[in-house]
């Protein structure tokens, strides 16, 4: 039996329509149960209130229409479109397709889905997805059955063969969970994949005892979410009964508010249940946002189940070609598809990638631009006449001491055999090439500028060979730049070919100024010594020449072959300092100076200028690992952005792409590369530490 006196005026809330055809159907009731024989009809009709009766008889009627519509089954809502796994890709977008709620045995069909971009269709193929769709989350559908002793027999039978029907009908990746409702509830099987375990659950169902619906249907919610079936999750319950309740420790009114608070949608199927039953269930639906269905026999209950596995259904995996002219461009994407005969729509906003020949996508060696076969072999030319025109002046055999003589020559007497000028060696393409380069640097006044920067790097070029190699090394990296990465690795090759060379001459420059600056204390020392020793300040820069350290000894030699040749030798050394930049070298050069003209002990000046420098090393170092910390920060600080940023572009171009492709990328990357230059320089100053 119901007992509807568990939420009478819950029930009658939420269904003015059922309350008043309950009203008729009990005063129906009354008048043929209890009315004495003989007693007068016409006297209702007589009272002054009849006018109220035929009112009561209307919403009576309108209440009956309204139960033998529920009789029939609530009409379903359409069905929702669902678009999740979105994936754009060059050229295409690729996307999962659900539709929520079909009405009874309707499903999505592949042929009729439409894909567009405002007015622009794009090409579109469906299929349905595999079994294991891993974009989709879990989806589970609890099934709740009244198993009392009141279905026992065929309701039973009827009961298991719509379940199976069910679990045929539900898509694979669904978890499908069984609860058997008695006088106890009772878990006969967790949310689980395993279409046979369910089977073998409905087999072990029997019908006893009371029924304890409302507590069944609690405990299908502690279920669900005990096995990670939460709210915000894809899950359903659905019900079966015939609306009594005997048994439950919760009211209906406790259970509805509770599944409207889990917002976990709950459709029953009331199974020849009674006008009070048929309330109960649909209170209960209503509540949670599901839906009623109503079964008279066991080919009616088998179509509800199948209609209730239209809630879940199958899953269409989409690809849609993109045109060139939406590529990287965000937009709102609409799609529709036909669902029982009735067109479903949807929309989403989507960003599209970067079409597979874009030009920001193209750093692992594809062209930015189709290049022309002509294109091609220019730069493969270029390169290797640049090549040939290295190796040609990296080999150069160079006459120095044929050169050397006819400098000494000049300084020989007067009407002395003349010495012949030195054959000319390479190929003629060598010589054309120097000779041009020589032109260029004499009538640019570069020779002494770059002859001072060379010798500083101890480089054994003359400009002209310089020039000509920087100028090669320009051609070399612009053409790399071309067969590599298009015409966008032009304006890349270039500047590296530029820089390249004269990075090389700083960095070698640097580090030869370094070690002179090192050896310098060592060679004075010597210096000093010889000087106490009795020998002249000529022959201790000769002792120093032969037995110092490279480029201690090249300079100290050269500056004692210019001092030889008749050059002053104060002169001759402060040339020596301009060269390596010593600054030490500068003071012992005044020293001399001022030995020369005061006079005194030029071996005590030396030797106390001598422990100034050591001194001043000595604090030089100490600083450096006092700062080592800072220093080792700054490089970090600086080299990471960049390569990182060359990282993303090996290995994430379609993520880097818009830095490249797109105005505002570029002006990003622009502002990005003024900044980390800005910061370099700034956190340059602030690790150096003058010693």
């Amino acid at each position: 039996m119901s007992r509807p006196e568990r939420n009478p005026g819950s029930r009658a809330e939420r269904d003015p329509a059922s309350r008043a055809a309950g009203s008729a159907r009990s005063r129906a009731a009354g008048s043929a149960g209890s009315r004495p024989t003989g007693r007068p009809e016409g006297r209702a009709a007589g009272r002054p209130g009849g006018r109220a009766l035929g009112r009561t008889l209307v919403v009576a009627l309108v209440g009956l229409v309204t139960v033998l519509a529920g009789a029939v089954g609530p009409a379903r809502a359409d069905a929702g479109l669902t678009v999740s796994g979105l994936e754009p890709a060059p050229g295409v977008v690729r996307f999962l397709l659900t539709a929520r709620d079909l009405p009874g045995d309707a499903t999505l069909d592949p042929a009729t889905v439409r894909v567009a971009v405002g007015g622009t269709v794009l090409p579109a193929e469906a299929a349905r997805a595999s079994r294991s769709v891993r974009e989709l989350p879990p989806r589970a559908l609890l099934v709740v059955l009244d198993v009392s002793g009141s279905v026992a027999g065929a309701r039973l039978a009827a009961a298991r063969s719509a379940a199976r029907a069910l679990a045929t009908e539900l898509p694979d990746d669904v978890q499908l969970g069984l609860i058997a409702v008695a006088g106890q509830p009772q878990v006969l099987l967790r949310p689980t994949a395993d279409r046979a375990a369910f089977t073998a659950a409905l087999d072990r169902l029997a019908a006893r005892g009371d029924t304890a619906l409302y507590s069944g249907v609690r405990l299908g919610r502690t279920v669900l979410e005990r096995a990670g079936f939460g709210p915000g999750t894809d899950r359903r319950m659905l019900v079966l009964s015939d609306g009594e309740d005997t048994a439950s420790s919760v009211a209906l009114d406790v259970l509805t508010a509770e599944l409207r608070a889990a917002e976990l949608p709950t459709d029953v199927v009331a199974f020849q249940a009674t006008a009070d039953g048929r309330d109960n269930l649909r209170t209960l639906s209503r509540a949670s946002g599901g839906t009623l269905l109503t079964a008279a026999d066991g080919a009616a209950l088998t179509a509800g189940f199948r209609a209730a596995a239209g809630t879940f259904s199958l899953v269409l995996a989409v690809e849609a070609r993109v045109p060139d002219e939406l590529a990287r461009r965000d937009a709102t994407l609409t799609v529709t598809v036909t669902a029982a005969g009735n067109p479903v729509s949807t929309s989403v906003p989507v960003r599209f990638a970067a079409p597979a020949r874009d030009p920001a996508t193209t750093l692992a060696g594809e062209p930015a631009l189709p290049l022309p076969p002509w294109a091609l072999w220019t730069a493969g030319g270029a390169f290797f006449l640049s090549l040939l025109v290295l190796v040609l002046v990296l080999a150069w055999p160079r006459a120095d001491n044929e050169a050397r003589i006819q400098q000494l020559a000049r300084f020989g007497p007067a009407g002395g055999a003349p010495v012949a000028p030195p054959a000319p060696a390479g190929t003629a393409l060598t010589r054309t090439a120097l000779a041009a380069s020589a032109s260029f640097v004499r009538s640019r006044n570069l020779e002494t500028r770059i002859a001072l920067s060379l010798e500083r790097a101890g480089l054994r070029l003359r400009p002209h060979e310089w020039v000509l190699l920087q100028a090669s090394a320009v051609v070399t990296g612009g053409a790399l730049g071309v067969t590599v990465l298009g015409w966008v690795g032009l304006v890349l090759g270039l500047p590296a070919g530029w820089l390249a060379p004269r990075l090389y001459r700083s960095v070698r420059a640097d580090r030869r100024t370094a070690r002179f600056t090192e050896q310098l204390p060592e060679a004075l020392q010597l210096v000093t010594s010889s000087l106490r020793s009795g020998l002249s300040l000529g022959q201790a820069l000769d002792a120093v020449a032969r037995e110092a350290p490279e480029p201690v000894s090249a300079e100290f030699g050269r500056a004692l072959a210019e001092h030889r040749l008749g050059a002053d030798l104060a002169e001759a050394l402060e040339r020596v300092a301009d060269r390596t930049g010593s600054e030490d070298l500068r003071w012992v050069v005044m020293a001399i100076r001022i030995h020369r003209d005061v006079g005194g002990n030029l071996a005590e000046v030396l030797q106390t200028t001598v422990e100034t420098m050591r001194e001043r090393s000595r604090l030089h170092r100490h600083v450096r690992s006092l700062s080592a910390e800072g220093r080792l920060s700054a490089y970090i600080l600086v080299g990471l952005p960049i390569a990182l940023g060359l990282f993303m572009f090996v290995f994430r171009r379609e993520y880097m792409a818009p830095l490249l492709g797109d105005p505002l990328g570029l002006a990003m990357l622009l502002v990005g590369v003024v900044l980390l230059v800005v910061g370099t320089v700034w956190i340059s100053r602030v690790v150096k530490v003058e010693a």
